[in-house]
């Protein structure tokens, strides 16, 4: 879920896209927790974290490709930058408010317990507020809880998907490697197809994570991504639209559900958002798309994208507590599901954009500076 900052060109279109997916992950959660049945679209914050992995997805292929002809793709000092940068943009702020998080988890869980009291089919394992372990504090300080079903959905925050995320950055160098400067198209079928072979062959362990924090399970996710910046990179979208069409296709049949659906409609929608003036027929539908771009481009849509990381980790810590004291009035619980929807939302968004604000500002920036002078320093010493 990062953004470009140092990272290369900017591509301005991202940062309304991330901004929706925070906002969308944000409204999700708001509804579980209003007690609201599952609204299509609304309710599916799963989906606006896979809108998230396609955008990380793309972005680091981009980079990677971008730097081709600069950088070795099979040098480890390659590797070490690509991954100080990606280290320092995810951790200063993931870490303090994992640790934030982690003391306020016990009072966090009398919250999350009060409001089960009254929607008992939104409650959650009290695992998730009281484990204090070195074991589970280990494993999330050094981002490999998302490869053990125990741990990977076990502190107040979403950050199940940070886990994932890393996991998708120690990889991202061997994939390349893979696929190749041109994409070689028999190696990224293979490994295309080689993920829902294995989500069959192992389907009883991936039944095990009650949040799909493993790689394995979301690859074609992050794939759609890479494919598109490929797509991108060398003006040929021909080959890329065929497999993320794949890739749509064989979710739609291993999980056969209206949220399979929807990823298939915002992965094709992705490839026209983004490169669709590469695609054989579409030239039109990208140009109708372009005050979208435009939108998610604009001062509000960067406004948005600078904070979507801060927004997705921190909002749960501002939501739990308003929740169950909204919980205790009695008016509030007579309103109905909308009104309750609409209200907590309100009352969510300005105390959470102040929150934010400051995390980006005190926490996010500066990491990513340092982030930027260690890098460059290391890259200077190998190559030495």
């Amino acid at each position: 879920m990062s953004q470009t900052n140092a990272d290369g060109a900017h591509i301005g279109v991202l940062d309304g896209l991330r901004g929706l997916a925070a906002l969308w992950v944000l409204l999700s959660h708001v509804s579980i927790l209003v007690g609201m049945s599952s609204v299509p679209v609304l309710s599916w914050g799963g989906s606006a974290v896979d809108l998230f992995m396609m955008i990380s997805g793309f972005l680091m292929a981009h980079h990677y490709l971008d730097r081709y002809q600069t950088k070795a793709w099979n040098a480890p000092r390659t590797w070490m930058h690509f991954w100080t940068k990606r280290w320092f943009r995810i951790a200063p702020a993931y870490f303090i408010l994992l640790g934030l998080a982690l003391v306020l988890g016990p009072t966090l869980g009398e919250f999350r317990t009060e409001i089960a009291t009254h929607y008992p089919w939104t409650a959650t394992r009290p695992e998730r507020y009281l484990d204090r372990s070195w074991t589970n504090v280990l494993t999330h300080v050094t981002f490999i809880f998302g490869a053990f079903p125990q741990f990977a959905f076990r502190t107040p925050l979403p950050d199940w998907s940070i886990g994932l995320e890393m996991q998708f950055y120690a990889a991202l160098p061997f994939l390349m490697l893979v696929l190749g400067p041109r994409l070689r198209r028999w190696r990224t079928m293979l490994v295309v197809l080689s993920t829902f072979v294995l989500s069959i062959a192992f389907r009883g362990v991936y039944a095990l994570f009650e949040m799909p924090s493993f790689l394995l399970i979301k690859l074609p996710v992050f794939m759609v991504g890479v494919l598109v910046a490929y797509g991108l990179a060398h003006k040929k979208m021909g080959l890329p639209i065929l497999l993320v069409s794949l890739i749509a296709l064989l979710n739609v049949v291993r999980v056969h559900n209206a949220e399979a659906v929807l990823f298939a409609i915002m992965a094709m929608g992705f490839c026209v958002l983004l490169a669709g003036q590469h695609l054989q027929g579409w030239g039109g539908v990208h140009r109708a798309l372009q005050p979208l771009r435009e939108a998610f481009a604009s001062r509000y849509g960067t406004f948005a994208g600078d904070y979507a990381y801060s927004i997705y980790l921190l909002h749960l810590l501002l939501l739990l507590p308003l929740a169950a004291l909204l919980l205790r009035q009695s008016w509030f619980v007579n309103l109905n599901t909308w009104e309750r929807w609409s209200l907590e939302s309100l009352l969510l968004l300005p105390p959470c954009l102040l929150a934010c604000w400051l995390v980006h500002h005190l926490i996010e920036q500066p990491g990513i500076k340092v982030g930027v002078l260690v890098a460059e320093r290391f890259r200077g010493r190998s190559a030495q």
